[in-house]
């Protein structure tokens, strides 16, 4: 799609929303003025629970060890060590990030439902959609200070190696931060996108399907070009089954930049933008089901 038609649609966007907003906030306000708290309330106790767990903490520790042994690679030239480190370290961060998302977003609802910790928080004014979006907002402060971690500590990395190679003769290194940290947004991004569907999976079915699931659809996200072509090649039931998989499951792939930014090739803020916009429509539309889903649940 033509780059000034994108703004265009977001633009025009941004204005219906607006316009739908301010017409009906006598309608929104008074509810907005008490869920607000309540959501805050639940994100808080949902981040303070998960800094008592060791495991984050422990992952965390090991992605830090593993950019920091990329730089003893001293046989590869300015150029590949480079690449090596931006395209290891970024994809630390996903592949990481990523299992922490399904391990703290599967058993968020599940374990206050078995440890019956949910009846006392619904009991006071706290209504279930609150409690989701509370239990959302919760998890992705937590990736938020995780990747925020990740991506500062692969910055040093690439700014001591700049250091490091700045005297030597010849030297091609670009740590190219901009791109790094663009990428490393993005792939937050997907984290999002990839944390409100766990939610919702969680909310109908047992943690272990979860688990199962979330990394079935992470897989089948981030390859979903291969799975358009296989569209464009299949023929009768299973062309209608691949192009329903492909409509519904989330677009991960358009949030990686890893392979831009590793090879020093220019970045398209265009194509992150509208990878925005599409996920944050995704995540609007799945944390609404997962709010009906969880409301219908006998809890």
């Amino acid at each position: 799609m033509n780059p000034t038609a994108v703004r265009l649609i977001f633009v025009a966007g941004v204005v219906i929303v607006g316009a739908i907003l301010a017409v009906t906030r006598r309608a929104w306000a008074p509810r907005a003025g008490h869920a607000l708290p309540c959501i805050w309330r639940i994100a808080k106790v949902t981040v303070s629970e998960a800094r008592r767990r060791r495991v984050l903490q422990a992952v965390v520790m090991l992605v830090v060890l593993i950019m920091l042994s990329m730089t003893f690679f001293s046989y590869l030239s300015p150029q590949e060590q480079s690449r090596m480190l931006i395209s290891g370290g970024l994809a630390a961060i996903t592949v990481f990030g990523v299992l922490l998302a399904i391990f703290v977003a599967a058993f968020l609802i599940p374990q206050e439902i078995e440890n019956r910790t949910v009846y006392a928080i619904l009991a006071k004014p706290v209504r279930r959609f609150e409690f989701v979006l509370g239990k959302y907002v919760g998890t992705m402060i937590i990736l938020g200070i995780i990747v925020g971690v990740m991506t500062a500590v692969l910055l040093v990395v690439l700014a001591v190696q700049d250091r490091l190679v700045a005297d030597l003769p010849d030297s091609a290194f670009d740590p190219n931060l901009k791109g790094v940290v663009f990428a490393a947004v993005m792939s937050y991004l997907a984290l999002g996108v990839l944390t409100a569907l766990i939610m919702l999976i969680s909310t109908v079915a047992s943690t272990t399907m979860t688990v199962i699931s979330a990394f079935i659809i992470w897989a089948l996200g981030s390859m979903q070009s291969q799975i358009w072509d296989l569209v464009q090649n299949a023929s009768g039931a299973a062309k209608m089954v691949l192009f329903i998989i492909y409509n519904i499951l989330p677009k991960l792939q358009n949030f990686d930049f890893r392979h831009e930014v590793a090879n020093f090739t220019p970045v398209s803020f265009v194509s992150g933008g509208h990878a925005l916009v599409q996920g944050l429509g995704y995540v609007i539309v799945v944390l609404i089901l997962a709010s009906v889903f969880f409301n219908d649940r006998q809890v």
